[in-house]
């Protein structure tokens, strides 16, 4: 009776082993542009936006289920369950409201068909820009 348990638990665990080997990423279905974006300096309180594209990869045709924003601060513009064919290329264009003075840091997670995720960032520096012309220059009287 131990031997078959002992046989049975060892077939199961080389049949789950070889199944989660065989389980693909999302890195090797798809290839992604901009899922690492900079906007550099950027105007404090103006919206400012990008585009991540992604590339199926791989054989089957893979579905863009939702795009979730880590913030309100930030909107996905996409088609939920745009449908992309092997070969072909999808997009989600990201708009952040440039609602940060400062350093910033913000994530939106892509979720795709078969539980497939892939997680995005932008970051960047809010700064105060003014149109305001230069202050004049005031020579001071100099001593007799």
């Amino acid at each position: 009776m131990k031997k078959s348990l002992f046989v049975l638990s060892l077939v199961l665990g080389i049949c789950s082993s070889i199944s989660a080997q065989t389980t693909a990423t999302v890195d090797q279905l798809l290839k992604f542009k901009n899922e690492n974006f900079d906007f550099g300096k950027i105007s404090f309180g103006k919206p400012a936006s990008y585009t991540i594209e992604f590339t199926n990869i791989s054989k089957d045709t893979i579905t863009l289920v939702n795009a979730r924003p880590g913030c309100g601060c930030t909107t996905p513009n996409f088609k939920p369950n745009e449908k992309i064919a092997p070969g072909k290329v999808g997009q989600v264009q990201i708009t952040f409201n440039g609602s940060a003075m400062g350093t910033f840091s913000r994530a939106t997670t892509l979720e795709f068909s078969n539980g497939l995720i892939k997680q995005t960032q932008f970051a960047g520096e809010g700064v105060a820009i003014t149109n305001a012309p230069p202050a004049p220059i005031i020579n001071s009287p100099t001593k007799q």
